[in-house]
């Protein structure tokens, strides 16, 4: 007897044990699709970004791949222009090493997509009338050639590449929602503070959200580009990765930077994928914009902010709004995201039934019993009324006089076979 009840205590303590561990998979799945231990203490906060500071991301042959001022966290990944997908294996101080992971499939098959497509596709009737916003969670941020100083609290010069971003779009028609309420202090709570401004934004409805901000690498050249004839700074796009619309803001990204490189080649330089929320869970087509550096002009950022919002309309057009083949209806509506978690709690709950019923049940026998019978029950109830119901159509449709007569008819005929 008391073999009996270790096993059954051993398997109810395993079952507790998978339910746990799932549980605890699908939670940190939802907030933090890649997941690491520092994860722990971690959860929420955004990527410190300093103004000066230089992380330097390579590859195994210690070939550059990127730089930025954000800190860069093992786990973060980074997809180049031309599709090239890295994870950062490895952070020592200001230098982090990236694995080459293969060619971000999606993202090419965007390219591809937009490559064969010369005329950008409108949206509804009803698109023009919803906004694109814009807003600031880092307000301070300037470009010192022109600003004479890096930051400018509650007035910064990204204030200014945003307005071009905005003027630009409503030259095409585009109902614009450019925020400028400060957020200042320059800190990790900054976030905490724009997420009211995202929120009364969003009781607008608008079609996308865009955090403009600005990098902060001390070389310029880093990000300085000619494109149509002007000098432009590249634009990076940042994805956070602790948030449960993770898989429906890449997939923006992705879409954006393949369709506005088409449009104007080389302007989004790469896709970093970091630690943080960036408010990115409020929104499926929420993005976060790094134009240029501190250290560029600023009306070199404000032209690559009125490129970026030159192709944005055709975009939308394709994307998010218009219903179109080539089109992705609602972002994040069918999202694998969305799938895992479903398989994810489908998974918890299936395990957790299991192990109440074999700790109820005192047996692995007697759960057995109890789940057969409860499916005999459940079937016999099915399939009682429909017996039911069909004795009492076959009754109405062959009353009990003509039954008679049909009986009486094959017995004459049955003798009548047996005499002959």
């Amino acid at each position: 007897m008391k073999k009996k009840q270790l096993k059954m205590a051993l398997g109810a303590g395993f079952l507790v044990l998978c339910v746990s561990v799932l549980g605890y998979f699908a939670v940190s799945r939802s907030v933090s699709p890649v997941w690491s231990p520092g994860d722990i203490w971690n959860n929420g906060m955004e990527a410190d970004h300093r103004d000066g500071q230089v992380f330097k991301i390579t590859d195994n042959s210690n070939k550059l791949l990127s730089q930025m001022s954000r800190t860069v966290t093992v786990g973060d990944e980074l997809i180049t222009g031309s599709g090239r997908h890295y994870k950062v294996k490895t952070v020592d101080g200001l230098n982090a090493q990236a694995e080459f992971t293969g060619m971000d499939r999606e993202l090419v098959g965007y390219m591809d997509e937009y490559e064969n497509i010369t005329i950008p596709v409108a949206g509804r009737q009803d698109w023009k009338k919803r906004p694109v916003a814009l807003y600031h969670t880092h307000s301070a941020e300037s470009y010192v050639p022109t600003d004479g100083t890096e930051s400018e609290p509650y007035n910064g010069g990204i204030f200014d590449v945003g307005d071009a971003m905005a003027a630009e779009l409503k030259k095409k028609g585009i109902n614009v929602l450019h925020d400028k309420t400060p957020h200042e202090p320059r800190d990790t709570n900054a976030y905490y503070r724009s997420r009211r401004t995202v929120a009364d934004l969003m009781k607008k409805n608008p079609v996308a959200i865009i955090d403009v901000h600005r990098d902060g690498i001390p070389d310029p050249n880093y990000y300085s580009k000619e494109i149509a004839g002007k000098d432009v700074t590249q634009v990076r796009l940042v994805v956070g990765r602790q948030n449960p619309k993770m898989q429906s803001n890449m997939e923006f990204a992705k879409r954006t930077m393949a369709y506005i490189n088409k449009v104007h080649p080389g302007l989004v330089k790469e896709i970093f994928i970091a630690k943080g929320n960036y408010n990115q869970d409020l929104m499926s087509t929420a993005m976060l914009v790094e134009v240029g550096t501190h250290t560029n002009s600023k009306m070199a950022a404000e032209n690559g902010a009125t490129l970026f919002a030159n192709a944005l309309p055709g975009l939308l057009g394709l994307g998010g709004v218009a219903q179109t083949p080539g089109g992705y209806g609602s972002p994040g509506a069918s999202s694998p995201a969305g799938w895992r978690t479903l398989v994810w709690i489908i998974g918890v709950a299936v395990l957790g039934g299991g192990a109440f019923l074999l700790v109820s049940s005192g047996s692995w026998k007697n759960a057995r019993k109890r789940l057969s019978g409860y499916w005999g029950r459940e079937f016999a109830g099915f399939i009682a009324p429909m017996r039911k119901r069909f004795k009492k159509e076959n009754k109405m449709n062959h009353p009990a006089g003509e039954d008679e007569d049909a009986n009486d008819a094959l017995r004459d005929n049955r003798d009548n076979i047996r005499s002959d």
